[in-house]
């Protein structure tokens, strides 16, 4: 059969059938947009973050990092220079600061103190204005200014600059577009001269990090000088380190997300192939005409695959759209929780294996959903088999099948799954795909028991539910389309379930977290968005004003910082003794709470997430080693915790070891205690009179600062509620539009039911029946099989990835998910069953 036949075939269905291959080509595009937007939101923050490290360090292979923000000698930059194998090097200062807009907007930015020697290491020097290196103003990318409402040209702004507990108001030099700075524009970063960021800061002659360009073939022998000269206090490491790190810190959600990626690319197909198992009896009428008129076999294949592979195409390609855009609006978002310890990019990053990824699933799925056409093509059937099939041709599936094999199956997959979660919690993920796939299989099982049940209700019935039992006649001869669609709803309201609840527990689990972590005080005092307490600032003459307020018992300091240890970007802790037990009563995963309360006020212990220690091989009692900033430390590990919801894992100690090992007393949190009666609101309220706008220190009470944790975190997991809603809207309007494909379908058989005196009324009665029973069987499936999915992951989240994560408590939420996917769909079809059930029944009678 030649091209322009197939062309002509082709033309010819969509004249005839154009609103059912529409109705099978959205099926396709709803598969397709879910599963492009979802890999495309997994990918973009390593994506776009990459591109910005890449941009700031250029060729540079190596760099030498200080442990905290204060820093190490610049003078030691000379001395850099000097190694033989050394082509270029550029010194940089990087602090996180707060920036307020002139419309009172406000961004947690990293402003990079740089002289002109980083913008000739990374080809900037011909496109950054020079006045960004050389004056006392300061540079936004272009991303930072949009948030905080400024220009593109910046032009006369003023914004003020809230950096190390201190407020500066500053003039904006420029706004660093793409063409300036390169991917960098899409950073929430600042740039100002290195001497001036250093006055800021109070760091006169600090520098946090040398880039270092080697010369071909030196890179080995320039990074064990390098280690000489950082004498165990500073780290050597590849220039992209941070790259590295990030993904790290990201690894546990993406690998959760990555999950739920496998759950939308699973669902996509079944969205597409049901899409395509609609077209079916239509085109195989076609197939039995073609062979009565004697076309080849080969012929035949040739004209399915290509119409398999035109509306694939075609849909795929709407669907990759309509998943840009769902990644643009909905997904596109950087998890600000870690804007403090990381520079990230803000756009979004496509990359070939989305694009190949999510082409692959509409195509495949067409393919293969057309596979059934291609059994009439097989020379043991009679070239009229479809037309003397009961029912709709090529649709009943045996009762045998669904009830013998498939609960042999089934039972092995769910002994399989249940063992593995018991047994392997490190396996939690592999193991919903399996409990999905287990899900998948149990609806012909659910689906045959509901229809047995309700033919025994119809034969209880003494004819009084003749609809219901014309509703079941249908259902048992179309059995193959009916189990795709119950399958879609199940897969779907599974994914929805599992990944909702998941991370329902998960911010309950923060939320203990969090009302532990303030309780060491009432009202508390730290840099603005800084609600780890990792910066700190000048706050010892603070303290002491602070402490004579009226209804002020005591002013406490708490410190912290990030420390990277061993491909972790790890979170150091430092809290008073007598105010650690809170947080571990309900943190400590191995030991006991009391016992490690007195070993931290003792000195030389430490507490440390489990996955930390898993990682080393470490247990209670034994020494873990920390690249202090004064070089290495062992100490103790008293407990073993969660996380404390930061994902690479955290270390708490007590204030005298902290301040021995990193040779500072720099609060990064005050804690104001109460006196009996105190009010924390109207103590909060002197304190800011106390301190003046320009201290550049946020104060809140206790409970507003646990809020404060609480959103912060759950911007972090937001994407995993998105994906969660994506699943039940993408089926919601699959399941619709396969439903209404059906319904026009079968227009035929309605017809015949008019001519033998059904009303429109009972035509509708028919049609709202068969999909009520369609979808309860794969929404009861998908509700069972989510729960369980909810605990699989609640594990793995708790003992891998060291999460604090609350036990599954009942909630109304799978009621509510499976009522809704239940009466938006019926709401939908709703208007194509009502005008289907008005068709007239001339149609039966070829008029």
């Amino acid at each position: 059969m030649r091209p322009r036949m197939l062309v002509y075939l082709y033309r010819r269905r969509l004249r005839v059938h154009a609103l059912q291959e529409l109705l099978a080509g959205v099926g396709v595009a709803v598969a397709v947009a879910l599963v492009f937007a979802v890999l495309v939101a997994n990918s973009s923050i390593s994506g776009s973050a990459g591109e910005v490290i890449h941009t700031i360090v250029g060729p540079a292979s190596l760099q030498l990092r200080a442990r905290t923000e204060d820093g190490f000698d610049e003078r030691l930059l000379a001395r850099v220079e000097q190694l033989a194998g050394v082509a270029q090097s550029a010194p940089v200062l990087e602090q996180s600061a707060e920036l307020l807009g002139p419309h009172g907007r406000h961004i947690t930015v990293t402003i990079a103190g740089a002289d002109v020697s980083l913008a000739v290491l990374d080809g900037l020097a011909h496109t950054i204005p020079l006045r960004t290196l050389s004056s006392d103003q300061i540079a936004l990318t272009k991303t930072s200014a949009a948030r905080i409402g400024i220009s593109h040209g910046g032009g006369a702004s003023t914004v003020s600059l809230d950096l190390r507990g201190a407020s500066y108001s500053l003039r904006v030099a420029t706004v660093l577009g793409r063409s300036s700075v390169g991917a960098l524009s899409q950073a929430q970063v600042a740039i100002m001269p290195l001497a001036r960021l250093q006055r800021l800061a109070g760091l006169p002659g600090r520098i946090t990090r040398i880039l270092v360009q080697t010369k071909p073939g030196h890179q080995a022998q320039v990074r064990g000088e390098l280690r000489t000269l950082a004498g165990g206090h500073l780290d050597v490491e590849p220039a992209g380190e941070d790259l590295a790190l990030l993904r790290q810190a990201l690894r546990a959600g993406d690998q959760a997300s990555d999950f739920f990626a496998a759950i939308a690319v699973l669902l996509g197909f079944l969205f597409a192939f049901n899409a395509m198992l609609l077209t079916i009896p239509e085109q195989r009428r076609a197939i039995t005409d073609l062979r009565l008129l004697g076309t080849h076999r080969s012929a035949i294949v040739r004209m399915v695959l290509f119409q398999a592979l035109c509306l694939g195409l075609v849909a795929s390609l709407a669907g990759l759209l309509a998943g840009y855009a769902l990644s643009l609006g909905v997904f596109h978002q950087s998890p600000g929780y870690l804007a403090r310890a990381f520079t990230l990019g803000t756009h979004t990053v496509v990359g070939l294996r989305p694009l190949l990824l999510s082409l692959i699933c509409g195509l495949l799925a067409t393919c293969l959903a057309t596979t059934v056409l291609l059994l009439d093509v097989r020379r043991g059937p009679a070239l009229d088999s479809a037309q003397r099939e009961d029912g709709t041709p090529g649709q009943p599936l045996g009762r045998r099948t669904a009830r013998r094999r498939l609960a042999l199956v089934v039972g092995l997959l769910l002994a399989l799954t249940t063992a593995g979660y018991v047994f392997l919690p490190g396996f939690a993920l592999v193991v919903s795909f399996g409990l999905a796939l287990t899900c998948i299989l149990a609806v012909p099982l659910l689906f045959d028991l509901l229809l047995g049940c309700t033919d025994a209700l119809v034969r209880h019935g003494d004819g009084r539910l003749s609809t219901l039992a014309l509703a079941l006649s249908s259902l048992r001869s179309v059995t193959l389309r009916s189990l795709v669609l119950a399958a879609t709803g199940a897969v779907a309201l599974f994914g929805s379930l599992a990944l909702g609840g998941a991370r329902v527990d998960l911010l309950h689990g923060i939320e203990g977290f969090a009302h532990g972590y303030v309780t060491g005080a009432a009202v508390w005092i730290d840099t603005p968005a800084d609600y780890q307490g990792v910066n700190d600032f000048r706050g010892e003459q603070d303290s002491a004003r602070i402490a004579h307020l009226p209804g002020v018992a005591g002013v406490r300091s708490f410190q912290g910082g990030f420390l990277q240890m061993g491909g972790r970007r790890v979170w150091i802790t430092v809290r008073p003794a007598d105010s650690s037990g809170a947080i571990l009563r309900s943190q400590i995963i191995e030991g006991d709470p009391a016992t490690a309360v007195k070993r931290l006020s003792a000195g030389g212990w430490i507490v440390v997430s489990e996955q930390i220690a898993t990682e080393r091989h470490l247990k209670i009692g034994q020494t873990l080693t920390l690249p202090t900033p004064t070089g290495p430390a062992g100490f103790r590990i008293a407990a073993l915790s969660t996380n404390f919801g930061w994902s690479p894992g955290m270390v708490l100690m007590s204030p005298a070891d902290y301040q021995r090992a990193w040779q500072t007393t720099a609060p990064t949190a005050l804690g104001v205690t109460l006196t009996a009666g105190a009010s924390a609101t109207s103590v909060r309220s002197s304190i800011e009179r106390e301190l003046g706008p320009g201290s550049g220190l946020q104060i809140l009470t206790a409970r507003a600062r646990e809020s404060e944790i609480d959103a912060s975190v759950s911007e972090g997991l937001s994407r995993l509620s998105d994906i969660s809603s994506l699943l039940v809207l993408a089926a919601i309007l699959a399941l619709a539009a396969a439903l209404a494909s059906s319904i026009h379908q079968r227009r035929a058989l309605l017809c015949e039911l008019r001519l033998a005196g059904a009303r429109p009324q009972r035509l509708a009665r028919i049609l709202f029946l068969e999909t009520a029973l369609t979808l309860s069987a794969g929404a009861l499936t998908g509700a069972l099989a989510g729960l369980y999915g909810q605990a699989l992951i609640d594990s793995y989240l708790r003992h891998v990835t060291g999460f604090p994560v609350s036990s599954i408590t009942a909630t109304p939420r799978p009621l509510e998910i499976l009522a809704l996917v239940v009466v938006a769909v019926l709401a939908i079809v709703a208007i194509p069953a009502r005008r289907a059930s008005r068709v007239s029944p001339t149609l039966a009678l070829g008029k």
